[in-house]
């Protein structure tokens, strides 16, 4: 091939893989992560809403000191627990294809059955039960008319990574990046553009603390949790530019080398 075409070829390759890897992080669309504030890191994205009181505390999380939020009821009952709330209206999202990942511990159990609530997709006021849950045997349940569960069980008072991925024809639940449970049929729709963390209908509650909450426009796949996990550590490092600005940004770069090839080739 001619070093001219070899060049160009490289440029566009080049182009390719940057437009690809901004539209993988455009994936990404609300992040919170309890720096004594409910607002997203994106602007444009809303603000979780408290359900009842929280407060933010310091705690070691996952090996680093951070601020999270913590969740306190002194009953399990829904008028009473402690949640956040979240209207996915501006985010775009579809209601069958999200994915939800949630950095949380729980501190204790009130619920009176053995299940308490991770995520619930339903409309707040309804009594429906499908959601992710913490199950009987502590560990992740996706419910939906049947309990689907699965991975090891969760300690209280231990931090986790936990991915709720929902697609068209199934869902899955990771825990620390390693699929927990694995179900196929009608997923967890979100039926009116809610989501609401850690409250329950009835009484499947229990307290505890939350330091990462992202959200997704779209399910991800196993491989692409394994990745958001980063072997332990899934906190964001910095902020992550806007998908334009980083094509824009990269565009130029990449036109920038370019003009510089084709003027020593000139020279």
């Amino acid at each position: 091939m001619p070093s001219r075409t070899r060049n160009a070829a490289l440029v566009v390759v080049a182009l390719t893989s940057v437009v690809s890897a901004s539209v993988t992080k455009a994936g990404v669309v609300a992040t919170y992560q309890f720096q004594n504030t409910l607002a997203a890191d994106q602007g444009g994205a809303p603000a979780l809403t408290p359900v009842n009181s929280g407060s933010y505390v310091t705690d070691t999380v996952l090996g680093q000191p951070r601020t999270v939020y913590q969740r306190f009821s002194a009953s399990n009952i829904s008028a009473n627990q402690s949640a956040l709330r979240l209207d996915t209206a501006p985010l775009g999202l579809t209601s069958n294809n999200y994915a939800v990942e949630i950095v949380f511990t729980l501190t204790d159990n009130l619920s009176s059955d053995g299940y308490r609530r991770i995520v619930d997709s339903y409309d707040p006021a309804s009594l429906a039960d499908p959601g992710l849950y913490v199950g009987p045997g502590n560990t992740l349940n996706i419910f939906q008319g049947n309990p689907n569960s699965g991975g090891p069980a969760l300690v209280n008072g231990t931090y986790y990574d936990v991915v709720l991925s929902v697609s068209l024809t199934s869902e899955q639940a990771y825990l620390n990046g390693v699929l927990a449970v694995n179900r196929v049929g009608t997923p967890d729709a979100i039926a009116t553009h809610f989501l609401t963390f850690f409250q329950d209908e009835v009484t499947e509650y229990a307290n505890g603390r939350v330091a990462l909450i992202r959200v997704f426009d779209s399910a991800l796949t196993a491989n692409q949790v394994a990745v958001l996990n980063n072997n332990g550590n899934p906190f964001p490092s910095a902020v992550v530019p806007e998908p334009s600005t980083m094509v824009a940004g990269s565009f130029a770069v990449l036109c920038g080398l370019g003009l510089a090839w084709r003027r020593r080739q000139i020279a």
